[in-house]
């Protein structure tokens, strides 16, 4: 009966290792429900940035329709700058048009007046003074 008692080396390693394994499932079981406190904590802080965030992109997408609107209306104004400038310009040209033309005429009258002067000084300076 004494030999009953008496375990073997591969009995003590059987009983070792059911040990280990015992031990190992419970520092398992005991991570995993750390692990899902972490999830539960993380799951309510996202819960609370939703609902704090979802308004706060709702004002965020008004005051862009808002600010659009204002470029719009600033586009519409350069527009329109735009428009007056080529008005102006085209203005300027005529007016500077319509008042170069007379200038351009009486300059080409004095200048065939004076080509004539000329013309004629130099006939009379050839006759010897007389036309």
């Amino acid at each position: 009966m004494h030999l009953a008692l008496l375990a073997t080396s591969t009995d003590i390693w059987h009983y070792a290792l059911a040990v280990f394994l015992l031990l190992t499932g419970i520092g398992a079981c005991f991570a995993l429900v750390r692990a899902g406190m972490t999830l539960g904590r993380v799951n309510m802080v996202l819960d609370g940035v939703m609902k704090e965030l979802v308004p706060m992109l709702a004002k965020v997408s008004t005051s862009l329709d808002h600010v659009n609107e204002e470029l719009d209306k600033v586009g519409r104004i350069t527009d329109s700058a735009t428009d007056a400038t080529a008005k102006v310009d085209a203005t300027v040209r005529s007016v500077s048009e319509a008042i170069s033309k007379p200038f351009r005429a009486v300059s080409g009258f004095t200048a065939g007046i004076s080509h004539g002067f000329g013309v004629f000084k130099n006939k009379r300076d050839q006759r010897g003074g007389v036309v």
